[in-house]
């Protein structure tokens, strides 16, 4: 079995403000942890369930890797996106799943703890006129290569919308549930690493094997600015096409091409 892991930090246990997950603040370090205490509940998951292959993406966007892989089993393999036409570089037709670790929901979600699409700034994406965050991007590029989500962790309106898209069944731990206001109720970091490992280990022995998502081709990408200042940023750096004070729009054949927003 191979397993191709995307990672990020908004969505771990305690973290409810920004400057926990950003690289270089004062308090990064002590969440960095609570990332990779999860990470590795979530490899030692997968193992037991019968990965022989791990392949993981340091997803969450900073100048250094958030993975501490000296934590890790010396099987894993870790990689960190590049090129946004090949984000996941190493995954193909023969994974099992694509797994979602310390996952968020999309821009504007409600009762979501550090919700975003991207940029702060976007207020909203859409690919064919179906909005989408990042969980929805990551299911949508796996789905070209035919992997589905199989198991994503995050807070409550992470996993609502990844279950909007894959179904009731999809395999998730909550690890936290936000209130208005972008605060939260959390699970003690290793109660959720202990869920994590536990659930992983089921999903995975549970194939979905032939669920994925998927849009038909081509993509009409729409991006949305929250302000007409940042979108007039955008303006004098883009070939994307602008429809309003806010709204841009492209069109793309693949899905690997629907973060290419330049």
């Amino acid at each position: 079995m191979k397993v191709y892991f995307v990672t990020d930090m908004e969505g771990i246990s305690m973290a409810t403000e920004w400057d926990q997950v950003r690289q270089g603040h004062e308090f990064y370090p002590r969440y960095r942890d609570i990332f990779n205490l999860e990470l590795a509940a979530a490899v030692e998951g997968a193992i037991a369930a019968g990965a022989e292959r791990i392949v993981i993406l340091d997803g969450h966007g900073s100048r250094d890797y958030n993975v501490l892989w000296e934590r890790l089993p010396e099987v894993v393999e870790i990689e960190r996106p590049g090129d946004v036409k090949r984000l996941f570089p190493s995954i193909d037709e023969s994974f099992h799943s694509l797994v979602l670790i310390g996952y968020h929901a999309m821009a504007g979600a409600p009762e979501a703890v550090l919700p975003h699409t991207q940029n702060r700034d976007w207020e909203e994406y859409r690919v064919n006129g179906t909005l989408l965050g990042e969980i929805g991007q990551m299911s949508l590029i796996a789905g070209h290569y035919g992997v589905p989500v199989g198991y994503i962790s995050g807070d409550r309106a992470a996993v609502e919308e990844a279950r909007a898209l894959h179904g009731d069944d999809l395999p998730a731990t909550v690890v936290k549930w936000g209130h208005e206001g972008g605060k939260a109720r959390s699970l003690h970091p290793a109660e959720a690493a202990r869920r994590i490992r536990a659930d992983i280990e089921a999903a995975l022995k549970a194939p979905r094997r032939g669920i994925r998502f998927a849009l038909p081709a081509p993509y009409e990408l729409t991006q949305k600015w929250t302000t007409k200042e940042r979108a007039d940023e955008k303006a004098g750096t883009t070939t994307m096409t602008r429809i309003d004070e806010r709204t841009f729009v492209k069109t793309v054949d693949s899905a690997l091409e629907i973060l290419d927003l330049s």
